[in-house]
């Protein structure tokens, strides 16, 4: 499949991905986007976005058959006899003679009709940020699972875990001991998400694993609620903003005890 030299290999993968979706790739190409779809998390989610917005799109949008009202209004404003008008269920309209400013007229509905496609067709195709960071995420989590340990530095103390983020990173977060509450630490470790280092805290319940990914967002307030709860590849994700990060967990652990990991990391951060 060729492409302009300029292109970037993000934008060939769009293409792609939109092409495949279409089934208009040859053999070769089906084996390239499918490469790149199982190596790239965010580019997958993209697939994932655009195929449920396809679904979606599919639903909605069907043929409907128009009025009797509307055919009668229509055949009026043609002068033609309604008998004439509703045969095939066609409207035919007489000829008449053209007025110079006709093709100004079509020429500004013509324009005003690609604007308002295109900037819906935006709305509803442009790239969900929060969801490619949140398929990120995840795979990093699943990553982690598949390496020799979930964490770069091992400790269940946090006088440890704190200081190690520290000569690591500019800004790190609380890192909270619930040892007490069956969620033991186990150390820490640090993703790369949007090409920066972001570190993780890592905990364990039983024989599941728990990453609290603390994404730095400078001068930001704390909420009260969880922004976003929700599963994805089989992975609970709880997501809230907390004072100057912006905190995500996930795990495989149970709903409801990922609930009350949450909420008691929550409230000991407050304490503290």
């Amino acid at each position: 499949m060729n492409k302009p030299p300029s292109w970037s290999s993000r934008e060939e993968s769009l293409l792609l991905l939109n092409a495949y979706l279409d089934n208009e790739l040859d053999a070769a190409s089906v084996l390239d986007i499918e490469r790149r779809l199982a190596n790239d998390p965010a580019l997958r989610a993209e697939h994932d976005r655009l195929a449920q917005l396809r679904k979606t799109l599919a639903g909605h949008l069907q043929a409907e058959r128009a009025s009797d009202d509307f055919r009668k209004r229509i055949a009026a404003i043609a002068d033609v006899p309604l008998a004439a008008s509703t045969e095939n269920n066609v409207i035919p309209l007489p000829p008449r003679v053209p007025r110079w400013n006709d093709w100004r007229q079509m020429a500004a509905a013509a324009v005003l009709a690609a604007a308002v496609s295109v900037g819906g067709m935006y709305g509803l195709l442009r790239p969900n940020p929060e969801a490619n960071e949140i398929a990120g995420i995840v795979a990093d989590h699943q990553r982690a699972l598949l390496a020799a340990a979930p964490f770069d530095v091992a400790s269940s103390d946090r006088h440890t875990v704190k200081p190690w983020f520290d000569s690591k990173l500019a800004l790190s977060p609380q890192v909270i001991d619930l040892s007490g509450d069956g969620f033991p630490l186990a150390g820490g470790r640090v993703e790369i998400i949007d090409g920066k280092p972001v570190p993780v805290i890592v905990y364990h319940r039983r024989a599941h694993v728990i990453s609290v990914v603390a994404i730095p967002r400078s001068d930001q307030r704390a909420t009260s609620d969880p922004s976003l709860a929700a599963t994805k590849d089989g992975y609970s994700v709880i997501r809230w903003h907390g004072r100057d990060f912006d905190y995500t967990v996930v795990s495989d652990l149970a709903e409801n005890e990922l609930n009350e990991f949450v909420a008691r990391w929550r409230q000991a951060a407050v304490d503290r």
